[in-house]
């Protein structure tokens, strides 16, 4: 079983009165998870960090508990991620990663596409950016488990380049901050051209001609005018 968990959430509780964790909403809809009577952890294969979003394995047999853990621990499961953090964060190359595309936005604000065995948040934190370091934020985006036949890739999104998303932007905008929240929940960044420049004012209007109506996003040639969800979950292939 796969849970896609969201930021602010912890995997699971600490303790058996915690509540208002991943597993205890899994609990509410499933009667059984592996090795729940008697851990505080049932069947949970690896762990994303309370701040972290996305996939998280966990199994509902003590069989596949087991299984999943050893591929884990042997570096036999490839976890996806879009990871944002300031472009001042040096990464250490001897750690399991490889990063497939990587591009700076506003303000050094970078963000990778990276591969790694590396489940838990925590651990890859550790090993890839270091001890201590703030400002990271992981989404888990999509997993390949070994499978009898072939790999299994499960996915909430489909690997693309990561975009130059233009945002043509007003700050009092509650619909152009939810625009930017959209794009950060799923990891992407963006550039992010202010209203209250006069320049910017003069290009956003070309750019949405006869259109009304902000944000205006340009990306790749094709412009949308305001926060059409369906529409940039389309162009960013979400699933």
């Amino acid at each position: 079983m796969v849970a896609d968990k969201p930021p602010g959430m912890l995997v699971h509780p600490a303790d058996a009165h915690g509540t208002g964790t991943l597993v205890n909403v899994l609990l509410q809809s499933n009667r059984w998870l592996a090795e729940m009577e008697h851990s505080y952890f049932p069947g949970v294969i690896h762990r994303l960090r309370e701040s972290d979003r996305g996939l998280v394995l966990v199994a509902k047999t003590d069989e596949v508990a087991q299984t999943l853990r050893e591929q884990h621990q042997a570096g036999e499961l490839t976890f996806s991620y879009r990871v944002q953090l300031p472009a001042s964060i040096a990464t250490h190359k001897q750690a399991p990663v490889t990063v497939l595309d990587h591009k700076v936005y506003d303000d050094g604000f970078t963000v990778m596409d990276i591969d790694t065995p590396i489940g838990d948040t925590d651990r890859l934190r550790e090993e890839w950016l270091g001890s201590g370091v703030n400002g990271a934020h992981f989404v888990l985006y999509q997993m390949t488990v070994p499978d009898r036949i072939q790999p299994r890739v499960i996915a909430t999104a489909r690997r693309i380049p990561l975009p130059d998303i233009e945002l043509y932007t007003a700050p009092p905008c509650s619909v152009c901050n939810g625009t930017k929240d959209f794009l950060r929940y799923h990891g992407f960044g963006y550039f992010d051209h202010s209203l209250t420049d006069p320049d910017n004012v003069e290009t956003m209007r070309q750019l949405r001609g006869k259109e009304r109506g902000i944000p205006v996003i340009q990306w790749e040639g094709k412009t949308l005018v305001g926060f059409d969800r369906q529409q940039l979950k389309s162009r960013l292939q979400l699933l």
